[in-house]
């Protein structure tokens, strides 16, 4: 029997599925899974309201489902007070509002990785924050310069997913539990396509979920009244991080203005670079501060000048910034946050910067002479996307 090529993609996923979850069910991890519901109300953008919206800001239903794995092994798990992380899936029906000009936009569907980090937690209740990245999907009514322009905000069938948040848990009983959080959610394509204003939303939803399902008898977790035993081979001490980032973008000005002469925009993509140093201060285990010194490289400058009708003839390719970073860190995987300004900028990406900010997922390789792989996100006033970079980089 021949079996169609959809089902079995079908059929190895659920296989993939299986064996993760076979993977991590052993004693040391406990396997939860929960249902987030709520609502999500649209952020007011200038950039395309009231044009596509209206004056009113869309709220609409939401909802997720988590399955994940509570870690109950080792130090590095009991001084993040046990965290979980697994993948999502997430559904933001924003296809269901009709717009004010135009179809609107198609329903987002969303899959993504994601980390929940108790930062108070009992027995019975729990305070943390919730992140996850991965990939929104949206199938119809993207940007089309002739049946749908007004759809400023997403315009290519895969983008970037990232959610942020702060979420409660109560323990309901020993294996069942119930929460409330709240949660920044925003897609967009990093500006490797245009157009690309980006969908950002706010949500506020309840969580019911279930511990340690596969398990007869679900793992408690018991406080520990004083974690400085788990540390007791640690001492402070500085970390100095180098890396090099590249990435590809696709310029604005370019589009824009051929939107504006031919009627639709051409998308000219560009390499992108950047060189990063920062000196943390590592104060604890899993976390650290510090300072960083950014260079960033933009090549195209020239022909940013040709194209963006501000009247200058030239631009500078190299902008240099200096930010504040912030690191958690668990087990070989790390995030840092960094708020950033500019000391000197003129690469006519965007006029007036000042103020930037990214976020560095790395995963490292202490063994492979102290190095790291991954993804940088760069933004500019909280928004969509300047950028979504790869890096490689090496710790000392």
């Amino acid at each position: 029997m021949i079996i169609p090529r959809k089902a079995s993609i079908r059929v190895y996923a659920i296989v993939f599925l299986l064996t993760i979850s076979s993977y991590f069910s052993f004693n040391s991890f406990s396997q939860n899974i929960s249902i987030r519901g709520g609502a999500t109300t649209l952020l007011y953008d200038n950039r395309y309201y009231p044009e596509l919206w209206g004056d009113k800001s869309p709220r609409i239903p939401s909802v997720s489902v988590k399955l994940g794995w509570e870690d109950f092994s080792g130090a590095s798990a009991a001084i993040c007070n046990r965290p979980e992380y697994g993948i999502g899936f997430d559904f933001d029906p924003i296809g269901t509002v009709q717009a004010a000009n135009g179809p609107g936009l198609g329903n987002i569907y969303s899959l993504f990785g994601y980390f929940d980090r108790p930062l108070i937690r009992t027995p019975k209740f729990s305070f943390e924050y919730s992140s996850g990245f991965g990939i929104g999907c949206v199938f119809n009514n993207l940007y089309d310069p002739y049946t749908n322009p007004y759809n400023v905000m997403i315009s290519i069938p895969v983008n970037a997913h990232i959610e942020v948040g702060f979420q409660s848990k109560f323990m309901i009983t020993d294996r069942y539990f119930a929460g409330l959080g709240i949660y920044l959610k925003h897609n967009s394509n990093g500006a490797v396509n245009w157009v690309n204003r980006g969908y950002n939303g706010i949500e506020a939803a309840m969580t019911i979920g279930m511990k340690d399902f596969r398990q007869k008898t679900p793992r408690t977790y018991t406080k520990v009244s004083d974690k400085r035993h788990f540390d007791v081979d640690f001492k402070p001490s500085f970390i100095y991080n180098v890396q090099l980032t590249t990435g590809v973008m696709s310029l604005e000005s370019v589009f824009y203005t051929t939107l504006e002469q031919k009627g639709v925009g051409e998308n000219l993509r560009k390499m992108k670079y950047g060189l990063h140093g920062d000196v943390l201060y590592k104060y604890r285990r899993n976390q650290a501060t510090g300072i960083g010194l950014d260079l960033f490289f933009t090549p195209f400058c020239d022909i940013i000048a040709e194209y963006d009708g501000r009247g200058n003839t030239s631009y500078d390719p190299v902008s240099v910034g200096i930010s504040i970073v912030q690191e958690m860190r668990y087990r070989d995987l790390s995030a840092l946050i960094g708020l950033g300004r500019y000391i000197y900028d003129n690469d006519g990406l965007a006029p007036n910067k000042i103020l930037y900010q990214m976020v560095n997922i790395r995963y490292h390789f202490p063994e492979l002479f102290n190095t790291y792989a991954g993804i940088v996100l760069k933004a500019h006033k909280f928004m969509a996307a300047e950028s979504i970079q790869i890096c490689i980089g090496k710790s000392f």
